[in-house]
């Protein structure tokens, strides 16, 4: 019955777009036949000529829309997703009409004729598509709409499973039983299988989500022949839970799906582009803001002690290639220091009466945004460690190297939260990965505020 729905859904959906298209093409054409001014009306609206040329406009735009997708069943996808399809349907009009106008006389229009048809198309369909799909999923959260679903899963995924569920009602998702298997006697395993089969031939159910452990592949296989017996639509979550991470990225391999083990931002066009446009707008504002405070800090650490202006050192970032962090000196020059294994502790003799203040007001790291310029660093970002410790910490905590799926940062959401300098280890990792898993620009300007407002002459940093 459900597939009878959406087979309907999807026909009421293609005239509707049927009519859109044809409202567009015929808003094109009377807008050529006024600009020349020439009349516009039923005899040339009902010509034969002119019902055949529609007839195979509105043929091929239908048609493209159904092989990019756009009459698949596509409950989880965003409320803007159509607008992703009709931006590949309109250019592909556009060539197609081109070409066959100068096949078919009948379909020459103006010179950008079908320019302007493509482009109204898409911005009439792409705002009418996502204002209904919008509806649709308000109607969903309220019950209308909804696909009655059966569960059979391990107990973790399957609490995974119902709380996503139950947070997303905007799906049209409605659970009718939860079967949970517990590895146990066969007797279990047979009562189980009992109980589904007698659920699934006795209820409305429109799909079964099947999610057990590998090493029970024969009691999945014994539920989906149940469900075939009965016309039920089956899917399978792959036993992978204890090793994918919540909101992961699937591709597709020419027909194999490929699912990345956790969540890589940098992979993300938004993370590429929006990031470093972020980085180098707000990198340059500040050298070019700050830079009398900065030559201030220059020529008091010349005058209050020897040594370079800078400190360089070598630091982990993106993917665990080493760069060069930039910083103020704040350290009295010592040949019995080793910088790279020397860890800073309070009233620390090494640390110069300016530089404890440098450290104090995180004024010290100011050159490290000509490192975010560069591209070696990002303003927001897990700070970067030296590589001598982070031998030591990838040993010792679970998941730290995979604070290096991201660009190393100036700030970040464990510093803002005070866990930066002589702090837990573990805990800064624990937020550093929260960072990651949560990413997004939103974020990243929330840290930025934060950080002027917590981090300035924060106890930690000595």
């Amino acid at each position: 019955m459900f597939r009878t729905r959406a087979y309907l859904t999807n026909m009421y959906l293609a005239c509707f777009d049927l009519a859109l298209t044809t409202s567009c093409y015929i808003a094109v054409e009377w807008w050529e036949f006024r600009s020349i001014g020439n009349p516009f009306g039923r005899g040339v609206l009902f010509t034969r000529e002119h019902t055949l040329t529609l007839a195979l406009v509105l043929a091929v735009w239908v048609a493209l829309c159904g092989y990019f997708g756009m009459y698949h069943s596509r409950r989880l996808d965003s409320p803007f997703a159509d607008v992703i399809i009709l931006l590949k349907v309109a250019p592909a009009s556009w060539i197609i009409f081109e070409g066959a106008a100068r096949l078919l006389p009948s379909l020459t229009g103006g010179r950008f004729f079908f320019v302007r048809f493509s482009a109204l198309s898409f911005l009439v369909l792409a705002i009418a598509r996502s204002i209904l799909r919008l509806a649709i999923r308000r109607l969903r959260s309220r019950g209308h709409n909804v696909k009655q679903i059966v569960l059979v899963t391990s107990p973790e995924l399957g609490n995974r499973l119902v709380g996503k569920i139950e947070k997303r009602s905007h799906y049209g998702y409605r659970i009718l039983k939860h079967f949970v298997y517990v590895a146990g006697a066969k007797d279990d395993v047979g009562d189980l299988v009992a109980d589904f089969r007698e659920h699934i031939r006795s209820s409305h159910v429109d799909d079964v989500i099947i999610g057990l452990p590998a090493h029970v592949n024969g009691l999945a296989a014994q539920l989906v022949a149940e469900c075939e017996n009965q016309g039920v639509s089956v899917r399978i979550v792959p036993d992978l839970f204890p090793l994918i991470r919540t909101d992961t990225q699937i591709y597709d391999l020419d027909g194999v799906p490929l699912v990345n083990v956790r969540l890589y931002p940098a992979e993300y066009l938004a993370y590429v582009v929006l990031k470093r446009v972020f980085d180098l707008l707000v990198s340059s504002a500040v050298l070019v803001f700050l830079s009398p405070i900065c030559l201030l800090i220059a020529l008091l650490i010349k005058l209050t002690s020897p040594g370079p202006l800078f400190f360089s050192q070598e630091r982990v970032g993106l993917n665990g290639r080493k760069f060069k962090m930039l910083k103020f000196r704040t350290m009295y020059q010592s040949s019995s220091l080793n910088p790279d294994s020397h860890w800073t502790i309070p009233n620390d003799p090494h640390v110069t009466p300016l530089g404890r203040w440098l450290r104090r007001s995180n004024l010290d790291e100011l050159p490290q945004f000509l490192n975010v310029l560069k591209g070696d660093m990002s303003i927001v970002g897990p700070r970067p460690e030296r590589p001598f410790f982070l031998e030591r910490f990838r040993q010792e905590i679970p998941e730290y190297m995979a604070r290096h799926y991201v660009k190393s940062g100036i700030t970040g959401w464990a510093q803002v939260n005070g866990w930066r300098g002589d702090t837990a280890i573990a805990e800064r990792v624990e937020h550093d990965l929260y960072y990651i898993r949560n990413w997004g620009m939103k974020l990243d300007i929330k840290i930025l505020f934060l950080t002027l407002l917590r981090t300035l002459f924060q106890d930690n940093a000595y």
